[in-house]
C-alpha cells in the first residue's frame, strides 16, 4: 500500500480521486490548499502527489518547487490548464507527469500505479548498486549519494541517471530515453529530455561529476 497525497481545493472532485485511489488499494490523504499540501508533505513523507496548479494560498507552481527542494518522490499535475508553456513550466519544476482535467479517473488511477512502477521498481533486479569513483547509485532505496552526501533529484532525474547508469558507454537516442523513463505520453517531447539531462548535469556537476556525455545529433550516454 502506497501512501498518496491529493493536493486539491475543489473537494468533490477530491473526495472522487480518493474513492478510486483506495479502491486500487492506495493509502490516501487530502489537502485543499498549498500551505496544507506542503505541510502533509512533511509529515507524512507520501509516495507519490496528485498536484492542483490554481490553489489558494500557495500555487501548485510554489508548491511543486518546494517539494523538489526536500524529496524526489513522483509528482503528477492535474489540472484544467491546458496551454503548452504551463505544462512546459510544470515539467521544468520537475512534476512527472500532467493529466488535464476533466479526466478518466481509471486512467488517473493508471498514471499514478504507472508512476509508482517506475519509481520503486524500476529495472531494480541487476545492478542495483553500482559505483563510478566517488558516485554511488542505489536502485533498490532509490538514492544516490557522493562520498556520502545525498544528491537530491527528481524521480525522473533519477531513472534518467539509473538507465545511463546501468548500462555504461552505450549510446540512448532521445526516443529510447522517452520510452525508458517517461513510458508512454502524448505531451513528452525530445526537448523535455534535454531539459532533464541539463538539470541532471548540473546537479552532478556540482559535485565534479561530469560523466553524462552528449552525443550531437544522436543522444546520450554515461562515460565510463
Amino acid at each position: 500500500m502506497r501512501k498518496i497525497l491529493i493536493a486539491e481545493d475543489n473537494t468533490e472532485l477530491s473526495d472522487m480521486m480518493r474513492n478510486y485511489l483506495i479502491k486500487a488499494g492506495h493509502s490516501v490523504y487530502q489537502a485543499f490548499n498549498g500551505a496544507q499540501a506542503l505541510e502533509y508533505a512533511r509529515s507524512m513523507q507520501p509516495d507519490l502527489v496528485l498536484l492542483d496548479i490554481m490553489m489558494p494560498v500557495v500555487d501548485g507552481y510554489e508548491v511543486c518547487a518546494e517539494l523538489r527542494r526536500s524529496m524526489s518522490i513522483p509528482v503528477i499535475v492535474v489540472s484544467a490548464i491546458v496551454g503548452e508553456d504551463e505544462k512546459l513550466r510544470m515539467f521544468e519544476l520537475g512534476a512527472d507527469d500532467y493529466i488535464t482535467k476533466p479526466f478518466s479517473f481509471k486512467e488517473m488511477v493508471g498514471r499514478v500505479n504507472a508512476q509508482l512502477r517506475r519509481y520503486y521498481e524500476f529495472n531494480t533486479k541487476d545492478k542495483a548498486e553500482r559505483e563510478y569513483g566517488d558516485l554511488s547509485v542505489s536502485s533498490t532505496r532509490h538514492e544516490v549519494k557522493v562520498k556520502d552526501e545525498i544528491v537530491p533529484l527528481t524521480a525522473k532525474e533519477f531513472a534518467l541517471l539509473d538507465v545511463l547508469t546501468r548500462h555504461p558507454n552505450q549510446l540512448f537516442g532521445k526516443r529510447q530515453l522517452i520510452d525508458l523513463v517517461w513510458g508512454y505520453d502524448d505531451y513528452i517531447d525530445e526537448n523535455t529530455v534535454a531539459v532533464t539531462v541539463a538539470r541532471l548535469r548540473d546537479k552532478l556537476g556540482k559535485y565534479g561529476i561530469n560523466n553524462v556525455v552528449t552525443v550531437w545529433g544522436l543522444g546520450y550516454k554515461w562515460q565510463d
